[in-house]
């Protein structure tokens, strides 16, 4: 199943010899098997490129459920023994791992030190993928925006992530700011701006409705990089622009910036999970906590 899995990651056959470490010829074989032994067949393969079979993408997500539930037990029987081993899968969106603020790398570090036998591996998304991966079991924590709350998650607020408006050096707008112009709230809304893909805050999506949508971007990277070429105004993290490329102007920051609060969550059934309240008490920076 982790082949398969490994494979599906990759698109194919030949881009997972080198994540596996072994043949094309072995993975198809085990994967050959793996449809034996569950009577289906999961993808195709061939001289026409490799995709899954309408039966394989609904066995996909029983097999990422069932690999995480093995994750889980492996991790609460060495519980059992007071052994700190186990994999802490952890999502976030992009850009927040190099805030300064967030306690997530130092406590990355202290937790090597103190369970040097665990994993730990991260992954970016929009907030509604982290969210999912963490009620889906895939994640143990997510790192988001506290723009929504699900019944079945804990929360518990990490730093609060100061955000405004930029434009690019070539923008119209950085010439006025250059000159000394005062800038008004209706003349910068009349600029085409960046619009996430995803839902957000109610605060931002309030300052967001003035602007005429300019185009739609899912990551800050890709917010940045657009706002950076100078053809739309954005809204991201204030840290962002200490390293980006371009040369960033914030705009009317007393109109248009704020702070939002950066949420660890992780579900409400996982609270028995001895490595995962070790991982936490190092990223709240408490000796104890309930995660009850």
């Amino acid at each position: 199943m982790r082949v398969f899995k490994t494979v599906i990651e990759c698109s194919g056959l030949s881009a997972a010899q080198t994540e596996l470490g072994v043949g094309a010829s072995t993975i198809s074989r085990q994967v050959s098997d793996l449809e034996t032994r569950l009577g289906l067949r999961l993808c195709h393969r061939g001289r026409g490129g490799f995709s899954l079979t309408q039966q394989g993408e609904l066995a996909l997500e029983h097999i990422d459920r069932l690999l995480a539930a093995s994750e889980e037990f492996s991790t609460n029987i060495a519980a059992i023994n007071n052994k700190l081993v186990g994999q802490i899968n952890i999502g976030m969106i992009d850009y927040t791992v190099i805030d300064t603020r967030n306690p997530l790398v130092p406590a990355i570090s202290a937790f090597r030190e103190r369970a040097p036998e665990a994993n730990v591996s991260l992954m970016t998304g929009t907030p509604a993928e982290v969210e999912r991966g963490v009620m889906d079991g895939s994640l143990h924590i997510g790192i988001v925006p506290d723009y929504q709350r699900h019944p079945s998650l804990n929360y518990a607020s990490l730093y609060d992530e100061e955000v405004g408006l930029y434009c690019a050096a070539s923008h119209p707008i950085a010439a006025k700011i250059r000159s000394g112009v005062v800038l008004s709230k209706d003349v910068v809304t009349k600029h085409a701006l960046v619009h996430r893909g995803y839902f957000e805050s109610d605060r931002l999506r309030a300052l967001k409705q003035h602007f005429p949508v300019g185009t739609v971007a899912h990551q800050t990277e890709a917010v940045m990089a657009l706002v950076g070429f100078g053809i739309y105004l954005g809204f991201f993290p204030a840290h962002c622009r200490n390293t980006a490329q371009f040369e960033f102007l914030e705009i009317l920051p007393e109109v248009f910036g704020f702070s939002t609060p950066i949420m660890a969550i992780w579900r409400r059934d996982r609270n028995q999970s001895q490595i995962l309240q070790e991982f936490l008490e190092l990223v709240l920076n408490r000796k104890r906590i309930n995660i009850d």
